[in-house]
């Protein structure tokens, strides 16, 4: 799967914990940390089947079991 430095960097900054676009943010460094960026790699990584959204509380995103594995698997690339 090819995605993009911000979609890697927000995918890597996300936990199995429910965390706010607003709390990866202030996680990330600061050229990849602004909220619209934030936003649209979470959509995107949501599609594709690597993040979650709460279903009960509107806003907090967390990672799936596919989106564990990858970033398992990144983190012991990199």
């Amino acid at each position: 799967m090819n995605l993009t430095p911000t979609q890697q960097t927000v995918l890597l900054t996300l936990t199995k914990e429910w965390l706010s676009p607003v709390q990866l943010s202030e996680r990330l460094p600061k050229e990849s940390g602004n909220l619209y960026s934030v936003n649209q790699s979470l959509k995107d990584l949501v599609k594709a089947g690597l993040a979650q959204v709460n279903p009960v509380v509107y806003g907090l995103y967390r990672l799936t079991a596919k989106g564990t594995t990858l970033k398992e698997e990144a983190q012991s690339i990199g």
